[in-house]
């Protein structure tokens, strides 16, 4: 059981600077989220949109917002544990009981939900069989937009950010 004075469920942009200042003060700290990668929302549908309400920064874009963030953090050293989610929360004494999908467990006085909008995850398409396309031809999120390049696609669902 991982022991830390404060349990971050989020890793978009308020739980990185959660994550900064609960250092600044001394406290040690850990980050949960679903995602594979530190970002939120903002890198994962719109690193390359600008955006215009972040305080004293006219305009950033997801990706510009969250690099400066990951550099703020460099001076410490916190553990992220990407690709999990959060399904277990318990009082147990003083502390919280915290349980991952992946069997990790916390123990923390502390619980910060910077969760956004929540636990962003695609709506998947039903039959089984798609799976085996996951990542080759057909994808719920992009990577890496070079590997586009040229290529006739389709886009179903997804709002702005689909077609972004």
């Amino acid at each position: 059981m991982i022991k830390t004075d404060a349990l971050i469920i989020g890793a978009g942009p308020t739980g990185l600077f959660t994550a900064h200042q609960l250092k600044l003060i001394g406290l040690n700290c850990e980050v949960v989220d679903n995602l594979d990668k530190i970002g939120g929302q903002c890198i994962e549908l719109y690193p390359d949109k600008p955006i215009y309400d972040i305080p004293a920064i006219p305009e950033c874009t997801g990706e510009e917002l969250t690099n400066n963030l990951i550099k703020q953090l460099k001076p410490f050293d916190i553990k992220f544990h990407l690709s999990e989610r959060v399904e277990e929360v318990k009082k147990n004494n003083e502390n919280w009981v915290v349980k991952t999908n992946k069997g990790t467990e916390f123990s923390t006085p502390n619980i910060i939900i910077a969760g956004g909008v929540g636990s962003f995850e695609p709506r998947k398409f039903g039959p089984k069989e798609c799976e085996r396309f996951e990542n080759k031809s057909l994808f719920y999120s992009i990577k890496d937009k070079s590997i586009f390049k040229g290529k006739i696609v389709s886009i179903f669902g997804g709002g702005d950010s689909a077609l972004d």
